[in-house]
C-alpha cells in the first residue's frame, strides 16, 4: 500500500554519522528486537500495524535522498517493502546480518516467521533513523497495536487519529545544548580528541578487527536476583545500572588477562545519554542521544567502581559535557554527503572507548500488557534485542530491564570472538555481579 504524503525531514549530523560509519567500516549499524508469541495473526494484521507506525513516524517508511545540503528522509509510504515473510528459523540469522541500505529500502522493517499459532516478529531499524531508546518504543507501540487488533470484538480504524501525525510535516528533534557556551563545547571536544589519541584505556582481546556476522548471547536476571541487585544499589546510593557497568568493565579486564594480554586495567565504556525530556508526550525519532565516555580501574571492587562511574556521569552532566558534540556537529548536517562521509568516519569524536554499554529500563511489562490488551489472543513467550557493534570494539553490551526481571544481551562479531569466547566473557560479568543462579540461555545463531 502507498500514500503520497508530503513529508521530508533532514537528518541531523549524528543521524548522518551512522550512515557514513556503516559505509566506511563495513559493519552494520542496525538495531534489532525479536519477539516470539503464541497466537494466530494474518498478513492483514501486520499491514495494519505497519500503517499505524508509518502514519505516526513517517521517516520509518521513507528512503534517504541526497540533496545539495545534507541527507533527507523523503518519499512515499512503502509499507509493502517493510514486511518480509520467512518459513524457516534459519532465516533469522541471515536477517540480522543482511545490510540494511537506507538509500534503497525503508529503514524500519519486520521479518515474520509463522508456524500455526507460534509467531516470531523480528524488528530491525537502521541507526540513522532512530536510537535505541526510540527503537524500543516503536517496537512496543507496534506490539500494542497488534494486541489491539487481535482483541475479540474490536475492529480498529486503521486510519484513526494517527492520520493527523503525517499532516504535521517534518519531525523536528529538539536542539538541546544552546545553553552550553561555544567555548565550553570546543574545550569538551578537544578533551575528547586528546583522550582518543592517548589510548589510555584497554581494547578487548579479540581474534581480528575485521567486519563479519554478529551473534547474540543472553543471561537472565530473574525476579529475586533483580530485587537483590536493586537492594545492593540502594545501599550504595547508585543506580543498578552502574553495578552492571562495573561488572562488565571488570569482566573485560579479566578476559584480557586470561587471553594473555597484559593490557592496562583502565577500561572505558561509551554510554548513550538521552536528550529527550521525560515530560515529552510524543516520541520523537531520530538520534536524540549523545555519547559520554567513562573510565574506571577494573582492579577496584565492583561497588567502588560503580560509585566512581556515577560521580563521573554526575560531573559530566553538571558541566553539560554531553551537549558539546550535538552542538558543534549540528552545522555538519548541511554538508554535501560525499564531504560529510570523508570527514565523519573518525574515531576521535566517538567510538574510541573499550566497549559500548546501554541500559534500557521499561516501566511496564510488555508481556502482561499485550496479553491483557489482546484479551488473551496473544501471549509473548520470549524477546531479545541486539545493538550495533563498532569495528574496533568487537562486542556491545545491552541490558533490557523489566519490572520483574532483566535480560543481559551481549552482541558480538564472530570475527572478533567465537560463541564460546563470548559466553566465557559474559560468564565473567555474571560472576562479578555475584549472582550464582542466573539462568543461562544461548541464542541460536
Amino acid at each position: 500500500m502507498k500514500s503520497t504524503l508530503p513529508n521530508a525531514s533532514r537528518l541531523s549530523a549524528i543521524d548522518t554519522f551512522f550512515v557514513a560509519y556503516q559505509e566506511s567500516s563495513g559493519v552494520l549499524m542496525q538495531l534489532g528486537a525479536e519477539v516470539e508469541f503464541k497466537g494466530r495473526i494474518t498478513r492483514d494484521d501486520l499491514d495494519q500495524v505497519l500503517l499505524h507506525i508509518v502514519l505516526r513516524w513517517p521517516p520509518l517508511r521513507q528512503r534517504l535522498q541526497r540533496r545539495l545540503f545534507g541527507l533527507w528522509w523523503e518519499g512515499d509510504c512503502r509499507t509493502g517493502e517493510m514486511l518480509h515473510v520467512a518459513e524457516r528459523r534459519e532465516a533469522l540469522a541471515e536477517w540480522r546480518n543482511r545490510p540494511l541500505n537506507p538509500f534503497a529500502e525503508p529503514p524500519f522493517q519486520i521479518l515474520w516467521l509463522a508456524d500455526c499459532d507460534r509467531n516470531l516478529l523480528a524488528f530491525r531499524a537502521h541507526h540513522a533513523v532512530v536510537d535505541g531508546e526510540g527503537f524500543l518504543a516503536v517496537c512496543v507501540e507496534a506490539l500494542r497495536k497488534l494486541a489491539e487488533i487481535m482483541r475479540p470484538g474490536i475492529f480498529p480504524d486503521e486510519h484513526g487519529s494517527d492520520s493527523d501525525a503525517c499532516s504535521s510535516g517534518k519531525i523536528r528533534g529538539r536542539t538541546p545544548g544552546r545553553r552550553l557556551k561555544l567555548l565550553e563545547a570546543l574545550e569538551n571536544v578537544q578533551r575528547m580528541r586528546r583522550e582518543s589519541r592517548s589510548n589510555q584505556s584497554a581494547r578487548i582481546a579479540m581474534r581480528s578487527c575485521t567486519p563479519g556476522e554478529t551473534s547474540i548471547i543472553e543471561r537472565d536476571l530473574e525476579r529475586d536476583d533483580l530485587r537483590e541487585l536493586r537492594r545492593q544499589a540502594t545501599e550504595l546510593g547508585v543506580a543498578p545500572g552502574w553495578l552492571c557497568a562495573s561488572a562488565w568493565m571488570k569482566a573485560i579486564h579479566a578476559w584480557n588477562l586470561s587471553s594473555g594480554i597484559n593490557a592496562t586495567p583502565v577500561i572505558s565504556i561509551e554510554v548513550p545519554v538521552s536528550l529527550r525530556r521525560s515530560r515529552d508526550n510524543d516520541l520523537r525519532i531520530g538520534n536524540l542521544i549523545s555519547p559520554l565516555t567513562l573510565y574506571g580501574d577494573a582492579t577496584q571492587p565492583v561497588e567502588e567502581l560503580a560509585m566512581k562511574l556515577k560521580h563521573q556521569m554526575t560531573r559530566a552532566m553538571r558541566q553539560r559535557s554531553h551537549l558539546a558534540l550535538p552542538l558543534l556537529s549540528s552545522p555538519a548536517k548541511l554538508l554535501p554527503w560525499r564531504l560529510f562521509r570523508k570527514l565523519a568516519a573518525n574515531p576521535e569524536l566517538t567510538g574510541f572507548a573499550t566497549s559500548h554499554f546501554a541500559w534500557f529500563e521499561q516501566p511496564k511489562s510488555i508481556n502482561e500488557e499485550v496479553f491483557r490488551m489482546s484479551g488473551g489472543a496473544l501471549q509473548i513467550v520470549g524477546q531479545q534485542i541486539y545493538t550495533p557493534v563498532c569495528l574496533h570494539m568487537g562486542v556491545a553490551m545491552a541490558i533490557l530491564v523489566w519490572p520483574e526481571r532483566a535480560q543481559i544481551f551481549l552482541t558480538h562479531r564472530l570475527t572478533a570472538l567465537s560463541t564460546n569466547d563470548a559466553n566465557t566473557l559474559l560468564d565473567l560479568m555474571v560472576q562479578e555481579l555475584g549472582q550464582r543462579y542466573l539462568s543461562r540461555q544461548q541464542v541460536a545463531v
